[in-house]
């Protein structure tokens, strides 16, 4: 008995107007990715390389000419700005589900269609800070310190490319559309770690702590090369301390009985300061002969997560990722490009970031 093979991309045949801001532009290159016919409307102000991530993959025009045209014919529109400029635009989530019933409007926005801070300007910096993840960044008895690169554009790219998904289930399924209301504050508050399960079932309030570790064999620890990022004990309990301090006196690393010793098996010895600056004295000198991929390698073998601190040239080439052929050359109107690919692998399907193409003549496609 054969069984048909389906190869085609998850999305094939669906096609989404993106009309966004860089706040949104991250969930149309997701979709993309997924085999979607993405026609991007305009470019934002951004950098070249800022660019040509985002955009990979999308078809990409530089005027709304005939707009409602193509939604006819789309399945899926995405804008990213606060309702009151949606609705000068033309763009309101009410009337354009109104006019195309068969529609998904995935309107993302910094504070949500509704509410007092509906229409609020925003920032990545403000959105940071009102979804909490900002005072989980920086020294404790310093200023918060933003996350490099946009980090909310890509927080809500990850959330509105899910919750397009299911719509656009519920539209092949059932026969509508809908407009998804997407709050980047909101996405960002389901992104802080597991500082709310600290609140939830501790009652504590998580703070920033800082570079430093808070207890010692975990934090960052040079070594031959840089740096790698060690966890021997969270919240008092030890995890992998034993493993890491048989390492050590396996490694003939001078000085390192004295870990043995009754105190350094106590979480309150472990969190002193005596205590963090006497495991770095032991464990970096330790380090220092041996480099990332080495101790990365011996560390799991034994069981400790641990992880290297790589710079750009060492994701490039990464073993993994090289195997798995994670970067891709693209054509970005005629300069070949390496980005990253998709987040994401199918067994059958091909999927992944495709050259960027700027057009002024797009044709309607058939609806899926």
């Amino acid at each position: 008995m054969s069984h048909h093979i389906d190869f085609s991309a998850p999305l094939d045949g669906v096609t989404v107007v993106d009309i966004t801001t860089s706040l949104g532009e991250y969930a149309g290159r997701l979709l993309a990715d997924l085999g979607a016919r993405v026609i991007r409307i305009g470019i934002p102000g951004t950098t070249p390389a800022r660019r040509v991530f985002m955009n990979a993959g999308k078809t990409i025009r530089h005027d709304d000419t005939d707009l409602d045209a193509l939604l006819a014919d789309a399945q899926i529109l995405i804008t990213s700005e606060a309702p009151a400029v949606l609705q000068s635009k033309g763009l309101d989530p009410a009337e354009i589900t109104c006019r195309h019933e068969r529609l998904v409007h995935l309107a993302i926005s910094p504070f949500g269609l509704t509410g007092p801070y509906a229409d609020r300007p925003a920032s990545d910096l403000t959105l940071l800070a009102a979804g909490g993840l900002l005072a989980l960044a920086g020294d404790p008895d310093r200023e918060p310190v933003r996350a490099w690169g946009e980090q909310t554009a890509v927080i809500a790219g990850v959330h509105a490319a899910t919750a397009a998904l299911i719509a656009l289930h519920v539209l092949e399924t059932e026969g509508y559309g809908q407009i998804v209301d997407l709050s980047v504050q909101e996405a960002v508050a389901h992104s802080i770690e597991n500082a709310a399960q600290y609140f939830d079932l501790e009652h504590v309030v998580r703070r920033r702590a800082g570079a430093g570790p808070r207890e010692a064999g975990t934090g960052l620890f040079r070594c031959a090369d840089g740096w790698i990022y060690l966890v021997g004990g969270l919240g008092g309990k030890p995890l992998a301390w034993d493993a890491i301090v048989d390492w050590l006196i396996e490694g003939s690393c001078s000085g390192a009985d004295e870990l043995r010793a009754e105190r350094w098996q106590t979480p309150q010895w472990r969190r002193t300061s005596h205590a963090n600056d006497r495991f770095r004295e032991l464990f970096e000198a330790f380090a220092a002969r041996r480099t990332k991929a080495e101790l990365f390698a011996a560390g799991q073998r034994r069981g400790i997560s641990i992880a290297p601190v790589s710079t750009p040239e060492d994701l490039l080439a990464d073993p993994q990722l090289v195997a798995r052929d994670y970067f891709r050359v693209i054509d970005a109107d005629g300069d070949p490009t390496v980005i990253p690919g998709s987040p994401y692998r199918f067994r059958h399907s091909a999927v992944g970031p495709g050259d960027v193409h700027t057009t002024t003549d797009v044709e309607p496609v058939r609806s899926r």
